[in-house]
């Protein structure tokens, strides 16, 4: 079976990615488009989310402690995360600067660079595949994907999204230094790929998994046979170093978050949970169970990834082995699951998925060409739109959430203005009477609502705790009657 490679694709008119650029009537100028559009409306309600759960706790670092001491803890990851993810931290100090407690220049650039994200990742499989087509898909299969469903709706899930970004930069950076003509060319290409990993590993530490990606792409890649195995090796070193060095520090200073939640107890089912999800992405089970739509998803993934690296363009390789390790940091995480973590591993599905269609293509006669063509487009655009419908849908909770948080914030405010330091404020029957809400996210809320020693907690009515809040006769408790926050006694001005 004919490989698409660049060097041997003679069936479509975008047969090279140069004649492909030189062409008047470039294909590119309706994929790519199409891609970046549509992800970019798909996307645009982010843009009106409030803050949502564990978003308060970096903004609370910054009021409490200052520009200064806030990007030392970033730095030397003794921040409350903790995970060494200072670019993001970065963003949201320069955030809480231009906007203070608004969220909309965090989501602005997360919009940014997913799109972003998408672009590369189009060009990407274009450079590698020669088809415009297939990077269009693949483009699609990323940007409008449901599997990841949060990664966009949450202020602290930047890190993801910056990470995918610098990943895919890095890649590209890795090919295009592979495949170039001279010493020079390919040792900027190198060193353009290695600060670019450097960024991946400054926006999530985890992904320093990452590095034999980028060793296998250089050994793939590399059109010169003579030394190509001692050639690969070398360029790929500084990954390997990088990666290494990340995870040893790590393990070593047990500084890391995932120190406290790792385990092995549930790995199996975690794969089989991720990877179904990532190829059905609808549902997402508790690390105890796994539902039979995700066995089957698993499964079907698997053997897509199987067969599109044994036959499919060599770019297909590359995306398998993407899927194994951007997913395998999560599947450790014993106790619980999240749909946002398959952000990053969502490229390269979207390249297998790609590299799957050209088989397809390869496989047909000339003759049927077209006719498949006008079959494939209404089945796409159907797939597209059921994407389009379970982001949208499972997107809602996040929506409404967000909704809750900005609800509670004008209330609260509108209660009590101005909360000296030191002042502990008690609602009654409000949205967050859980208990986790109480432990750090609503104290971050109160510290970024009203300034650094200000605590807050929300109380279910007829509790014990609630009894004494309105027993105690403060001036800072208040109770929701009727759907409205109401102050229960005196003057709350300080």
């Amino acid at each position: 079976m004919t490989v698409a490679t660049p060097d041997n694709l003679t069936r479509d008119s975008d047969a090279t990615p140069a004649a492909a650029g030189r062409s008047a009537l470039s294909p590119h100028a309706l994929f790519l488009p199409l891609a970046l559009i549509a992800t970019l409306v798909l996307q645009l309600t982010t843009l009106t989310y409030y803050f949502y759960f564990d978003d308060y706790v970096p903004f609370s670092e910054i009021v409490v402690n200052g520009h200064r001491e806030y990007i030392w803890r970033l730095i030397t990851a003794t921040d409350l995360t903790p995970n060494w993810r200072p670019l993001p931290g970065l963003l949201y100090l320069a955030s809480y600067d231009i906007a203070g407690m608004n969220p909309l220049p965090v989501h602005i650039f997360m919009i940014a660079m997913h799109v972003g994200s998408v672009a590369l990742l189009y060009y990407l499989v274009w450079r590698t595949t020669g088809r415009a087509w297939a990077a269009c898909i693949a483009a699609l299969v990323f940007g409008l994907n449901p599997a990841y469903v949060g990664a966009l709706s949450q202020v602290t899930t930047a890190t993801l999204v910056m990470a995918d970004f610098f990943l895919l930069t890095t890649l590209i950076a890795v090919v295009e230094c592979a495949r170039a003509d001279t010493s020079r060319a390919a040792n900027t290409w190198l060193a353009a790929a290695v600060a670019s990993f450097v960024l991946t590993l400054g926006s999530h530490e985890g992904m320093a998994i990452m590095f034999p990606v980028f060793g296998l792409a250089l050994l793939t890649f590399d059109p010169r046979a003579d030394g190509r195995l001692r050639r690969s090796f070398v360029r790929a070193l500084p990954f390997a170093v990088l990666g290494f060095a990340t995870a040893g520090a790590f393990w070593a200073c047990g500084c890391n978050e995932g120190s406290k939640v790792w385990g092995t107890d549930y790995v199996w089912n975690q794969i089989f949970i991720y990877t179904g999800r990532l190829f059905y992405p609808v549902g997402l089970e508790l690390p105890t169970t796994v539902g039979v739509p995700h066995i089957f998803g698993a499964v079907a993934l698997a053997l897509l990834m199987i067969g599109a690296s044994a036959v499919g363009p060599k770019i297909a390789r590359i995306g398998a082995l993407w899927i194994v390790l951007a997913v395998a940091p999560h599947v450790f995480i014993q106790y619980f699951t999240a749909s946002r973590y398959l952000y990053l591993s969502a490229p390269g599905l979207a390249i297998v998925f790609a590299s799957v269609a050209i088989i397809v293509a390869d496989a047909l006669p000339r003759r049927h060409l077209r006719s498949a063509a006008l079959v494939s487009v209404p089945l796409f655009a159907a797939l597209f739109s059921w994407y389009a419908y379970q982001t949208v849908r499972q997107d809602e909770h996040f929506a409404n959430a967000t909704n809750d948080w900005r609800r509670f914030h004008r209330d609260v405010k509108r209660v009590f203005p101005d909360v000296p330091s030191g002042t502990r404020v008690m609602i009654i029957g409000g949205p967050f009477q859980k208990y986790e809400y109480q432990l750090y996210i609503l104290p971050a809320f109160a510290e970024t609502t009203w300034g650094a020693g200000v605590t807050i907690q929300d109380y279910e009515p007829g509790s014990l705790p609630a009894q004494l809040a309105i027993v105690s006769r403060s001036p800072y408790v208040a109770e929701y009657r009727n759907g409205e926050l109401v102050r229960l006694y005196g003057d709350a001005s300080p």
